[in-house]
């Protein structure tokens, strides 16, 4: 008992908030969980929620053939226990999270941005996303070839015990086990530095974080000076490294600090498609105990001033939560561009079971 105990005592408080949420014994108790589309309630409201009043439009790039943003003075949310911490709901338009999820599954997960299953496998041209559901009259190889079988494993790369990694597979199955693609300045997860090249940013989805930056820019808090400590400019805010995660129901992110970047003021801005998720914020260390929050699919979150040192992570994917202008197999005929992607249906069987979350910061 005492042993116990001890052991208890010893796990940090962000890791004691992960296990009460990921634990799979029993469903999470989700009754303090704040949620920023209900900001009245007690949750919320024991949380210290407090409304802000964003000072610049959200402006659609002229790069983008429809309205990326429901309003242009969205309702916008800071917690005060977190300065510089903003969450924006449900702020991007159906059509515009539809093209997120184009873009993320079909035109990043592609050379030359590098994604997890690189290291184990001959990556073709195409996304896998692309090559599962390619049209018949289009040449996709059968399987994609593992790096074991032609001993191309770099040395320092450890193979999981999974023999998934060791044997060739078909794009629809490999697809499965996309956990995330880098973009822009290419980071290297052993080193934990940007040392493995530069691919181009994707100028549109570029466009879109600039725009978010430029309307975050010395909010109101009518508060304190404190609670959104945000002293960049977003005028100056380009996104020079960015990352794609792709969770399915079970998957989860430990909590961890982004601070390789050399410039820590700038803002780190996240979207989020699909599958809502619990989502963790804590402090400096993770002896912090850390605000648990829901993000919903078309929700932008930016951590500014202290938050962008914050530990955070997510240790619950909720299943069931993908809207329906998302996960009807009907949704998005009439967008635009949408020929040059897969039908919609087969982004709406997967987004009815994954969370995209695409973040971007900039690095100097």
């Amino acid at each position: 008992m005492h042993a116990q105990a001890l052991g208890s005592r010893q796990q940090t408080a962000f890791r004691q908030s992960e296990k009460l949420y990921s634990r799979r014994d029993r469903p999470p108790d989700l009754r303090s969980v704040i949620d920023f589309g209900d900001p009245g309630a007690s949750s919320a409201r024991a949380a210290g929620v407090c409304r802000i009043q964003l000072l610049h439009d959200l402006e659609t790039p002229p790069s983008l053939s429809f309205e990326a943003y429901r309003h242009k003075r969205p309702p916008a949310f800071a917690l005060e226990t977190h300065p510089g911490l903003i969450v924006i709901p449900g702020a991007l338009t159906d059509e515009a999270q539809r093209w997120l999820a184009r873009k993320c599954l079909c035109d990043c997960a592609r050379p030359p941005n590098r994604t997890n299953l690189d290291p184990f496998f001959e990556m073709p041209r195409e996304s896998l996303f692309t090559l599962a559901y390619a049209a018949a009259s289009q040449e996709a190889p059968t399987t994609i070839r593992s790096r074991a079988e032609t001993d191309s494993i770099q040395e320092d790369v450890t193979v999981p015990h999974s023999k998934t990694y060791t044997r060739a597979d078909t794009p629809d199955r490999l697809l499965g086990h996309l956990r995330w693609c880098t973009l822009g300045q290419q980071y290297n997860w052993t080193t934990k530095q940007y040392d493995l090249g530069t691919s181009a940013f994707d100028p549109e989805l570029d466009a879109l974080m600039k725009s978010i930056a430029l309307a975050i820019t010395d909010p109101d808090t009518s508060a304190s000076d404190r609670l959104y400590a945000n002293a960049f400019d977003g005028r100056l805010f380009s996104s020079q490294a960015g990352i794609v995660n792709y969770y399915s129901e079970r998957t989860t992110m430990a909590g961890h600090v982004d601070k390789t970047e050399e410039n820590m003021d700038a803002p780190l801005i996240s979207l989020s498609v699909g599958l809502s998720c619990v989502y963790l914020v804590g402090g400096p260390t993770r002896d912090t105990s850390p605000a648990a929050m829901y993000l919903h699919s078309g929700d932008i979150l930016a951590m500014c001033g202290e938050s962008r040192l914050a530990f955070h992570g997510v240790p619950r994917v909720l299943s069931d939560t993908c809207p329906p202008y998302l996960a009807s197999p009907k949704a998005g005929i009439d967008d635009a561009g949408v020929s040059q992607y897969p039908e919609w249906s087969h982004f709406a069987a997967y987004l009815a079971k994954h969370r995209i979350n695409l973040n971007a910061r900039k690095c100097s």
